[in-house]
């Protein structure tokens, strides 16, 4: 798949294990008739030598064995009678430690081939683009010739010669019955060789890996797949042209073979200039790492019981001591399903539910996983670490995620007690747990301690591929519609800080497929992008690695069914009107109750809300209402048009406490005002206050529906003018709201 050439620029592989029996026969027939007949010394040879040399009045032959030249170039020595004395002696002592193959071998490994290649397998490559054995009998000719005397007669220099000397072989090797008429007819035709040829180089970058590891000058047998390397290496240089006209040029990718955990695919870099860094393995390297590592703060929540895919977590403008997390498009949903969140890669829930499970905990997890980049304390990184403030490399979250896939694949093999239905499951169970201390207990105990690949279980991973699979995001191409319609696959992007890193990975129960996409420099560019930049190329991979389109089966003994509320989807209580029946991880049924629905009297039209001390009229009803906390219900309700706010009170109802409220004491409604700037021509701004009764209560702040911020104590804002008229609306921890309408004027 690659080589490089020597550091004395020769090009020199290992020695080889055997050598093709045509190759043999050929050399044999050019130079050492008597190969198997002497022990080292052909008399006869020298015989035929000294007569040569009379007739030709000049030395034409020097009568050496193939033994004996071996031991010329282990000795490096010049051709001297004195010389060719030794060598006789040294194969002499050849023929008795070695036998004929082994010295053949040996032989073919050292020859010089002319110019700077040594030995047969270099040359079989670099003048005919093949591995020795898969040479022709008029090539293995043409290559028997060239060490007698690489100097004189090589593929680019004497092509006369070279041709005369190349029959003369086939001629004694038909002679002698080693190939039959038709043979020797089509070998005399073939063509001499032409100009030395490229050797492959499929996989550059971990060749340079293997260098340096210590493995310089070895021959290493990879895992990779030459036919999918090749392939794929193709692929992406398609996508690396159009990548190239928005100035983003490397790109790497990593395949995974999750059934047999090899690596099929290595391709470090894309770029094929070394203005581009072409050099740099990027597959090794440690990059931001955007938002991929949130499935697996998603898997280790899910593990512990504290999420699940159906769950509401709130997603509102946050402020963690100064830091204050957005996400993507700059908009809140108020709360959203946790499998969704992660789905689609909000930040703000994905820092919330880390502030939740601890950094520190969140860290040790990541090691644990394989993460050798994240090498930092919880203080360095915070809370931005779910964000991408940690780095990690293709090759670290590949193989982590490739543990996850295995982790299922190994459970849905090795679990015998796992079958299709929930009624085997539940047997399992109560197996498991009547016969504790019994022999099918231990086993059961056993296979449950064996059976998991990853730190994560295979409930916890399952769920969380799940949420994967929901992952469609606007801004990508058709190859996402296109493979959707054709086998399921989880994935996930990520997109660093600044546009530097584009993320993209993937797992099927097949395979898992890393791309990354950027600039080896560091350099950010608009259109690096994980949907956009690094999701395209990971479907095309898959569209051609991928024909199976089974799914990871569900590790049923691992998952519950239980009761929700299918608006909050926490556990149901009386006050849920709306019930679902959903599976989970067996640790959810230790989360909390739904506590989202308020009881109250109201009218049967609902418009108004009563209290028991006014409830006269006969009509009015009990309904129980699915109520978020004020902040994520005014978010929610711009999303979902269905959401229905809890009534005021009916005017007319007495005995009401009366309710704290505040007021907007700045700007008033209505009000026109004009953007001042300062003498440097920069905006001063706009001071809003506001007066609460309580000190304790936090005012929300808003302009036109975008979030300004929020206050405590004491009620200001500053508000950079835009000119035009304006909408503030200002609300509090309960529910209150005050609207204003305001004109900002040109200056």
């Amino acid at each position: 798949m690659n080589a490089r050439i020597a550091s004395d620029g020769q090009w020199r592989f290992p020695e080889m294990d055997s050598t093709p029996i045509k190759f043999n026969e050929a050399i044999i027939a050019f130079e050492d008739h008597d190969f198997y007949a002497h022990t080292g010394v052909s008399f006869r040879a020298i015989g035929r030598a000294v007569i040569s040399n009379l007739e030709a009045k000049k030395v034409v032959s020097g009568g050496s064995t193939i033994t004996m030249q071996i031991a010329r170039m282990a000795r490096n020595s010049e051709r001297t009678f004195y010389n060719k004395f030794v060598e006789a002696i040294w194969a002499f002592r050849m023929e008795f430690r070695y036998s004929k193959k082994e010295l053949l071998t040996i032989y073919a490994s050292h020859a010089p081939f002319g110019g700077n290649v040594v030995g047969l397998e270099a040359a079989s490559w670099r003048y005919y683009g093949l591995p020795p054995h898969d040479l022709s009998w008029a090539q293995v000719s043409t290559l028997a010739v060239l060490p007698n005397a690489p100097g004189l007669v090589h593929p680019g220099k004497n092509r006369s010669i070279l041709l005369e000397k190349r029959n003369k072989v086939l001629t004694t090797l038909y002679a002698h019955k080693k190939i039959d008429a038709i043979t020797y007819e089509l070998s005399l035709e073939e063509p001499l060789i032409g100009a030395p040829k490229t050797l492959p180089s499929l996989a550059p970058h971990l060749l340079s890996n293997a260098i340096a590891n210590g493995r310089k000058g070895q021959r290493i047998t990879t895992t990779l797949d030459d036919s999918k390397q090749e392939k794929l290496t193709q692929l992406l240089r398609r996508h690396q042209r159009n990548l190239n006209q928005n100035y983003i040029h490397n790109a790497a990718m990593l395949v995974i073979d999750v059934k047999t955990n090899q690596v099929v695919s290595y391709i470090g870099n894309s770029a094929i200039e070394n203005s581009h860094q072409k050099y740099v393995d990027i597959v090794r390297a440690p990059r931001s790492s955007g938002s991929i590592l949130k499935p697996f703060l998603f898997a280790a929540l899910t593990q512990e019981g504290m999420i699940h895919n159906n769950q509401l977590i709130p997603d509102v403008p946050m402020n963690f001591d100064h830091f204050s997390p957005k996400n993507y498009d700059e908009r809140n949903e108020g709360a959203v399903k946790a499998g969704d969140a992660l789905a689609k890669s909000l930040n703000v829930p994905a820092v919330y539910l880390l502030q939740q499970y601890g950094i520190d905990k969140f860290l040790h997890k990541l090691r644990s996983i394989g993460q050798t980049h994240v090498s930092k304390s919880a203080q360095h990184y915070g809370l931005s670490l779910i964000l991408g403030g940690a780095e990690s490399s293709l090759w670290d979250v590949a193989n982590a995620y490739s543990g996850m896939a295995k982790t299922l694949n190994f459970y849905n093999k090795e679990n015998k007690y796992n079958s299709n239905t929930w009624k085997d499951a539940e047997v399992f169970r109560s197996q498991k747990m009547g016969h504790e201390n019994g022999s099918q207990g231990e086993n059961e105990s056993r296979a449950v301690k064996t059976r998991t690949t990853s730190k994560f279980d295979a409930a916890s991973i399952y769920e969380t591929f799940q949420a994967l699979l929901s992952v469609n995001r606007p801004h990508m191409e058709a190859s996402w519609e296109q493979y959707s319609s054709s086998s399921k696959i989880a994935w996930k992007t990520g997109t660093s800080y600044g546009n530097r890193d584009a993320w993209a990975i993937g797992c099927t129960p097949d395979y898992v497929v890393a791309v990354w996409v950027g600039n080896a420099t560091g350099e950010g560019r608009p259109g690096i992008i994980g949907t956009t930049a690094a999701g395209p190329i990971m479907f095309d991979a898959f569209s051609y690695l991928t024909t199976q389109r089974s799914w990871f089966i569900p590790p049923y003994d691992e998952l519950v069914k239980m009761s929700i509320c299918k608006e909050s989807g926490h556990r149901n209580t009386v006050n849920c009107t709306k019930i679902d029946t959903i599976q989970v991880h067996q640790m959810a049924l230790r989360g909390p109750s739904c506590n989202f629905h308020e009881v109250f009297l109201t009218d049967s039209k609902e418009q108004f809300r009563y209290h028991q001390g006014c409830a006269q009229d006969s009509k009015l009803k009990t309904v129980s209402r699915f109520v978020l906390p004020p902040l994520q219900a005014y978010f929610y309700k711009n999303a979902h048009s269905n959401y229905k706010v809890i009534p005021s009170f009916h005017p007319e109802c007495e005995g009401i406490a009366e309710e704290k409220t505040f007021t907007i004491i700045y700007p008033e409604h209505n009000s026109k005002m004009i953007g001042t700037l300062d003498l440097d021509g920069i905006s001063k701004g706009i001071i809003f206050e506001a007066s609460h009764p309580d000190n304790s209560v936090t005012l929300f702040w808003h302009i036109d529906n975008q979030y300004l911020g929020e206050t405590k104590g004491h009620h200001s804002i500053k508000y950079l003018p835009v000119e035009g008229q304006h909408l503030l609306t200002v609300m509090d921890e309960l529910g209150n709201q005050k609207k204003i309408l305001f004109t900002i004027l040109e200056d």
